[in-house]
């Protein structure tokens, strides 16, 4: 797995804290319930934002009585305030070798997962990292993604069929948390098994996809050699047009179902390119889709 080396790791690490605070995850949006933090959330609480009014009933806190309204009307009643919560981020990096099978890339998809760990930690969100690969997973402490050691664990995940799919199904997520895919999707299965994963017990999910140009619309021409990117195996193969344009044409058809199927599933997914800056990259899709905010 030729992921960056140290060096690098640590530049892209640097990049993505600031990158988190030009643009973050879509945490804002909704209700949240857990514990006490800066967001608001769907119970009724004790901060400064003020939400309605109701009547008194034994075992209320008095403190939250308005006595104003009692000195009018004679009647009690709370004022009622929107609860701060602590938001809840689960996210899920994909490190099949497909991710890592050009350098670009993996400078892209590495960045992608640091930026969604700073982006989590700037928001005070709870935060969860787990490593899938196929059918495998690895909970990650957040210290091992700071200190890069999460390279080695991925590195340790045993190798798998180059068609397995990530299974998000497989970690215990967290009721009503907000899930960030990091993957490239290029595996043959059906999306909606994926999403349904993502979308169990009243969670969110975004997904994050990253890609190279040398992927979407290769140049390929003549006798070129392949390598299956999890076993490394090599074969030969001629590319002539017809072959090219079937390729290029399953390409897009390929992510034209995943478009497709989150839409349906209401789970937003942007493909970021390798090639710009992350700061346009992320401007192409992942803002007008509403994938990340700015911040």
């Amino acid at each position: 797995m030729p992921l960056p080396e140290p060096a690098e790791l640590n530049l892209l690490a640097a990049r993505a804290r600031a990158h988190a605070g030009l643009f973050t995850l879509p945490l804002r949006d909704r209700n949240w319930r857990g514990h006490a933090g800066e967001y608001a959330g769907s119970g009724v609480g004790s901060s400064l934002d003020f939400q309605d009014h109701r009547s008194y009933v034994p075992g209320d806190d008095p403190r939250h009585i308005n006595w104003q309204a009692y000195a009018r009307s004679g009647h009690y009643s709370l004022k009622l305030y929107r609860e701060e919560v602590r938001p809840v981020v689960e996210i899920l990096f994909d490190v099949s070798e497909s991710m890592f099978a050009e350098k670009e890339k993996a400078r892209r998809a590495v960045e992608l997962f640091y930026f969604a760990v700073a982006s989590a930690g700037q928001a005070g969100a709870t935060t969860s990292v787990m490593l899938l690969k196929g059918p495998r997973w690895k909970n990650v402490e957040t210290t091992a993604v700071l200190s890069h050691a999460w390279t080695g664990i991925a590195s340790e995940l045993p190798p798998t069929d180059a068609s397995a799919a990530p299974n998000p199904g497989a970690p215990p997520l967290r009721p009503r948390s907000l899930r960030v895919l990091v993957s490239d999707l290029l595996f043959p299965a059906s999306p909606e098994p994926i999403l349904r994963a993502l979308a169990r017990d009243s969670g969110r999910a975004i997904i994050l996809a990253p890609y190279s140009a040398g992927e979407a619309s290769p140049d390929w021409s003549g006798n070129c050699e392949f390598a299956d990117t999890e076993s490394g195996m090599l074969h030969q193969r001629r590319v002539d047009p017809g072959l090219l344009r079937r390729y290029t044409e399953a390409y897009r058809d390929h992510f034209s179902r995943w478009k497709a199927a989150s839409l349906r599933n209401r789970t937003p997914l942007a493909r970021i390119p390798s090639a710009p800056r992350f700061e346009d990259a992320i401007k192409l899709e992942a803002i007008p889709g509403g994938v990340l905010l700015f911040a």
